[in-house]
């Protein structure tokens, strides 16, 4: 009898979870998709009546979506290949130099990534205009590649530790140097790393709403972000169809990006572990 109360029990959480995931994950998610699509969207979730591409087509014809969008891959991109690049390049002397005040410098570097962006936007600002550039690409990727470089940094030295010294000890016998050996050894097996660091970079990048808003100031240099934070109406009115349809545009870079490199997610997370 307690047997079968427990699987009773065991199957109702079960569900319960799964039921969770469907109402808070899933039905967003459908709701974007099907108003997206329908002829008379809402905000209540609903199977249209009528289903029409007229959104996407207003969206193509009456907006600046290929700006938007190319001003987002320019931010995104950016900020993914300089933070890798430095990522890549720091995380080698952190893993296999010892140094005093390693430890400390590394949870230093914690420390500024926990602390909300917010609190310190108006330095952030102010360097911004002393050192023009505000209304640029390049300080806004300046910022966004420096918010991501303290965790990129633990992320890439965690991988880098997992990668056995032996192997570079192994092409120094061989006639290598520190530098050939870590062109020809490590770097080819940090790919995994590489493709998680970029991951989170670009997605960050992506999706940030707060530095393209106080950095780029002309509606030249918007990103996607901004875009859906103009197509909200004056007063709360709120075209659904519009609103939708940019969101379903904004997240398929994302998707496909995670599609292409979800091989390396798991391994890259999951190499080795964090040691100081």
């Amino acid at each position: 009898m307690n047997i079968r109360l427990g699987n009773l029990v065991g199957g109702f959480s079960k569900n319960t979870y799964y039921l969770l995931i469907l109402i808070f994950f899933f039905g967003p998610i459908s709701w974007l998709l099907l108003a997206s699509i329908d002829a008379n969207p809402s905000s209540s979730w609903e199977i249209p009546q009528a289903i029409t591409f007229e959104h996407y087509v207003e969206l193509v014809t009456e907006s600046d979506l290929l700006v938007w969008l190319r001003n987002s891959f320019t931010l995104a991109i950016g900020t993914m290949i300089i933070t890798v690049v430095l990522a890549t390049m720091a995380a080698y002397p952190l893993s296999r130099v010892s140094f005093r005040g390693k430890q400390a410098f590394m949870y230093a570097l914690l420390l500024a990534r926990v602390m909300p962006i917010t609190a310190v936007i108006i330095p952030i600002f102010s360097l911004a205009v002393q050192f023009s550039l505000v209304n640029t690409f390049a300080g806004a990727i300046l910022i966004l590649s420096a918010m991501q470089l303290p965790i990129s940094l633990w992320i890439m030295k965690g991988f880098v530790d997992s990668i056995p010294i032996e192997l570079e000890e192994s092409a120094w016998l061989d006639g290598c140097n520190r530098l050939t050996g870590l062109m020809r050894i490590v770097f080819p097996l940090m790919a995994p790393g590489v493709a998680v660091t970029g991951l989170f970079a670009f997605l960050a990048a992506w999706g940030d709403f707060l530095i393209p808003l106080i950095i780029l100031r002309s509606p030249t240099t918007f990103p996607i972000a901004m875009g859906l934070y103009r197509a909200f109406g004056n007063e709360g009115s709120v075209n659904f169809g519009f609103l939708t349809a940019l969101s379903v545009v904004y997240s398929v870079p994302s998707i496909l990006l995670y599609l292409f490199a979800r091989q390396y997610l798991v391994k890259g997370m999951t190499a080795g572990s964090v040691k100081m």
